[in-house]
């Protein structure tokens, strides 16, 4: 993938699939960062921008963190961890669960290759 064309003033960026990627065709897709538009209409998932936006971001030194929701910054993964998480008691201490039990249907898994077991 490659940055192209590059507009700073209107933030619109054209970025060229060089090669086919997990089902992309070949071809060139227009990106305007000011309002969100972008050609293959994946934009963000989840607030989390696409493949061909962090090649835009990264070919014209745009910083990428307003596009980006705050979970997904290095600092809010690393406060997972400051918490500390409490031991689990021994199962023996566990007390009786009277609520609804889930049972997987045996019937329904499936091997890796998607063929059913039975």
């Amino acid at each position: 993938m490659c940055v192209t064309h590059y507009d700073r003033r209107a933030s619109t960026f054209v970025v060229e699939e060089l090669e086919p990627f997990e089902g992309w065709s070949q071809g060139s897709f227009r990106l305007q960062l000011t309002g969100s538009m972008y050609d293959c209409g994946l934009f963000q998932s989840l607030y989390f921008p696409c493949h061909h936006v962090v090649v835009a971001f990264a070919a014209a030194s745009v910083k990428w963190s307003p596009y980006v929701h705050s979970v997904y910054l290095q600092s809010t993964v690393f406060m997972v961890y400051e918490t500390e998480f409490p031991l689990i008691p021994n199962e023996k201490l566990w007390l009786e669960w009277f609520g609804t039990q889930l049972r997987p249907n045996l019937a329904m898994r499936r091997k890796a290759t998607g063929e059913n077991l039975f």
